[in-house]
């Protein structure tokens, strides 16, 4: 009898052991499931396996001063089926924009038009529309300069015709019609006030009253709003300041840098002259 009763319980230590080595091994294949740490290991060996992302001061240096998050590079990369030792300055769709440039946009790299609007990607960018917008649409632009107070929108001229311009004035700083884009190749231009009579219409009336302050080397920051939500900071520093008459060539020059040219009459309560302050992008 006692012999009988030994093998029960030797038989009932082995269930519950038997039992409990079951409930372990269910609880980590659950946990194992729905955690999906399977598929995060996956995805790391694969963004590890990628070589041509992992410098992101490479890609720094190519966006030069663009303000944004490198840290999707790697997963954008992979979504649009990009790979090779040049996927930063590769050009799948051939539109002239590489693909590190895409990337800062949020346009398409397998598609040169993005919008469907018949117009490239690149032809948009370099002619100030947003290329993920189709139609006639421009980013949102705001002009910042820290060192003398200045934050404002800018408007994209549509004409030269002075009166239209100080129409445009009223709402914040004017972009020269047909000028460069900003952070684009060219010369862009825009102007502002430094005085106006007390009853005219606007807010910004007095916004470059302070533009002589500037020195070579200060900041000038233009941030660009994309439809798609994208937003990119262009960074000057200023190279060169003086006065001039309002027809002087030299305000108009167009070159193959990044430039920008900030114009206000001058000196203050006058329009006979004109006080320009130039600006080089970052990089």
């Amino acid at each position: 009898m006692s012999e009988t009763l030994s093998k029960i319980k030797q038989y009932s230590k082995r269930a519950a052991l038997l039992c409990s080595l079951s409930l372990v091994v269910f609880f980590i294949g659950f946990y194992l499931v729905n955690l999906d740490l399977g598929s995060t290991r996956k995805m790391s060996a694969e963004i590890e396996t990628a070589p041509e992302v992992q410098n992101n001061e490479e890609l720094k240096k190519r966006l030069g001063s663009n303000d944004i998050s490198f840290a999707d590079f790697a997963s954008w990369m992979q979504v649009n089926g990009l790979s090779g030792a040049d996927v930063y300055d590769a050009d799948p769709d051939k539109d002239g924009l590489p693909n590190h440039l895409e990337y800062v946009h949020g346009t398409d790299p397998n598609n040169a038009d993005t919008d469907g609007d018949k117009f490239s990607d690149k032809q948009e960018i370099d002619n100030g529309y947003d290329p993920d917008a189709p139609g006639d649409i421009k980013p949102l632009v705001f002009l910042r300069i820290d060192k003398i107070n200045v934050e404002a929108p800018m408007i994209w001229s549509l004409s030269t015709d002075e009166s239209k311009m100080l129409a445009e004035l009223e709402k914040g700083v004017s972009h020269f019609w047909k000028t460069a884009a900003p952070g684009q190749i060219g010369n862009s231009i825009i102007s502002g006030h430094s005085s106006n009579y007390i009853w005219a219409k606007g807010e910004y009336n007095h916004i470059f009253k302070d533009l002589n302050n500037l020195e070579n080397g200060d900041a000038i920051a233009l941030k660009t709003i994309q439809k798609n939500g994208r937003i990119i900071v262009y960074h000057y520093k200023v190279i060169d300041k003086f006065v001039t008459v309002p027809n002087d060539a030299r305000i108009f020059a167009e070159n193959s840098n990044q430039t920008l040219t900030l114009s206000t009459c001058w000196p203050l309560g006058t329009n006979f002259k004109r006080l320009i302050v130039q600006a080089e992008l970052v990089k």
